[in-house]
């Protein structure tokens, strides 16, 4: 295991934890504050849409000035962000917290995954990322659970003191960060002034969009994961919503489910090397999709609360397994010099379908209720999986000249050899 590896799980854990430390009681916060089913979604849209909006310019920025330096401001602005909410008290208040937090989403969302692929390829580590992106997300997942836990507790006391707990997180974790993260910089790769940094920023922008539009893999990737966000995301801010109505228990309960959904994620993820063995990249994605489909059209019909928690943790275990497939495959056809640009092109992606389907299945669940939008967020997955059978032939078909672009062919099938 290459340095960069071990100092990638120790900062991508401890950055999830604060990002996700709020999820247990985040919707039944802003409900707390005067906000209905709609407005709860609009506040999340707000996030997701600005990050749409600043991700590829974040990620150019990245590439240009340094990842760990990006990602070091992405802790800074995000304390303060978090900070400010604990102190919000309507509407407006929620937006523009939701808005700073935004910007200091973007600066690290490629970035990190960027420097850890570029590092470990600088310590001569190769072959495909499937495992270590699995097992990052075990290790963020597994420290989440005691988080989420944690932040149910915290929030029966006050619920606006996780908001605190978190900011002081992320104010740790950019410390850490520093004394941790390696970056060595070439010379005359930062540009000296402003204006050149301008003109670089904007030629990074128009070459991380011309790759993924000239790769037909990346561009059905992106495709793909603005599908699944646009049904997924809006699904994920109703659960406590929903399961709160079905049992009356307090936030205590939604911290220890929000551990059991994270450990079922978690077992997702403990679960891609065995079945790659098996079982074709493709073949799994579309299968998850399918799978996530189905639990959460089973989750809308039940009328007690054992199946749909039921539904909710085989759901997240599809996500853990889905995940890393998806983040190996995007890396293979990423070239090093543009990574956290690129990377970031498939954020957008993901930032514009879960905000597009916070917006409109919001408006479902607030004048139809919360099952029938998750039947809605149920059929968008299940017709998104037979996009992973189109994607499975663009994968084999990887003649498409990527030597054009500066990206070396990659493997079409994964082998236990590969997967170490």
């Amino acid at each position: 295991m290459t340095r960069t590896e071990r100092t990638y799980y120790v900062v991508f854990g401890l950055y999830s934890v604060p990002s996700w430390f709020m999820g247990p009681v985040y919707p039944l916060f802003l409900l707390s504050r005067g906000l209905d089913l709609f407005q709860i979604n609009v506040v999340l849209a707000t996030f997701l849409i600005t990050s749409c909006l600043l991700e590829i310019p974040t990620g150019a920025f990245a590439d240009i000035v340094g990842r760990k330096t990006s990602f070091l401001l992405s802790c800074a602005v995000r304390t303060l962000a978090f900070g400010m909410y604990a102190f919000t008290r309507n509407f407006t208040d929620c937006l523009i917290a939701e808005f700073i937090d935004a910007i200091g989403f973007t600066l690290a969302n490629g970035a990190l995954d960027a420097w850890a692929v570029d590092g470990m390829h600088a310590e001569g580590q190769r072959g495909t990322a499937d495992r270590f992106f699995a097992r990052a997300q075990m290790i963020a997942r597994s420290m989440m659970i005691g988080g989420g836990i944690a932040c149910g507790y915290i929030a029966e006391y006050r619920i606006e003191l996780p908001w605190l707990v978190a900011a002081g997180g992320f104010a740790c974790t950019g410390v850490l960060s520093a004394v941790l993260m390696n970056e060595p910089r070439a010379p005359g790769a930062a540009p000296e002034r402003w204006s050149r940094m301008y003109r670089s920023l904007g030629q990074t922008v128009r070459d991380g969009v011309a790759t993924v539009r000239n790769v037909p893999v990346l561009f059905l990737l992106c495709g793909l994961t603005m599908g699944a966000a646009f049904g997924s995301v809006p699904a994920h801010m109703l659960w406590q919503a929903r399961v709160r109505g079905l049992t009356g228990e307090g936030l205590w309960l939604m911290g220890w489910l929000w551990a059991l959904l994270n450990l079922a994620a978690v077992v997702g993820s403990a679960g891609v090397g065995r079945l790659l063995r098996r079982f074709g990249r493709e073949h799994l994605l579309g299968a998850a999709a399918l799978g996530r489909g189905m639990m959460l059209a089973l989750a809308a019909l039940a009328t007690t609360v054992t199946p749909v928690l039921t539904a909710l943790l085989l759901l997240e275990a599809g996500f853990g397994l889905s995940e890393p497939l998806v983040q190996a495959l995007f890396n293979e056809h990423v070239p090093a010099e543009q990574r956290a640009t690129v990377l970031s092109v498939r954020s957008m992606f993901f930032t514009l379908g879960g905000g597009a389907g916070l917006l409109s299945i919001g408006l479902v669940a607030r004048g139809f209720g919360i099952p029938a939008a998750w039947l809605v967020s149920a059929t968008v997955l299940v017709l998104s999986a037979p996009g992973y059978l189109v994607l499975q032939r663009l994968v084999q078909r990887t003649a498409v000249d990527l030597t054009r672009i500066g990206v070396a062919t990659p493997p079409t099938k994964v082998t236990s050899a590969a997967l170490g």
